[in-house]
């Protein structure tokens, strides 16, 4: 992917799976009100910024360099790209979900009062779901979103 293409994709990936993950977030502790919406309106900006500046200038650079090292024996470019996306697509997930999830938990205030079993059940649920939710939805849309408006178009 040229650069264009990586910020947009990384924008929208962004912005779709912290919208959405934020907002499951505050409906399973909180259930489905206004109260809850409000909160989630009120933090939503803030944690899709938060979202896209960590995976643009920090989770990029890691993933970055754990491909280098997964392909650094490699010598097919078939092999080094489907390799490549794996660990691309794996690493930005889990380095993705790790933080956000707790970022979402630390402004939530749950590490105050929720026991420590407890968050990590709630961790392994955000997991599942960022996975399903990142699958099913916001990757497949992300994905269409650059393939159809800023790929260069052939004649």
């Amino acid at each position: 992917m040229i650069n264009k293409q990586r910020f947009v994709f990384t924008l929208s990936m962004s912005f779709g799976m912290a919208t959405i993950m934020s907002l499951l977030g505050n409906v399973l502790a909180k259930g489905w009100n206004a109260v809850t919406l409000t909160s989630w309106f009120i933090w939503w900006l803030p944690t899709v910024t938060i979202a896209f500046t960590y995976s643009w200038f920090v989770a990029a650079k890691i993933t970055n360099f754990l491909v280098a090292k997964a392909t650094k024996k490699l010598t097919s470019p078939t092999a080094v790209s489907r390799r490549a996306a794996g660990v691309r697509s794996r690493m930005m997930l889990l380095l993705m979900y790790s933080v956000m999830s707790t970022f979402g938990l630390l402004i939530g205030g749950a590490f105050q009062h929720v026991p420590f079993m407890a968050l990590l059940w709630i961790w392994a649920r955000s997991l599942i779901i960022a996975i399903i939710v990142r699958g099913l939805v916001v990757k497949p849309l992300s994905s269409f979103i650059v393939a159809h408006f800023f790929t260069p178009k052939q004649d």
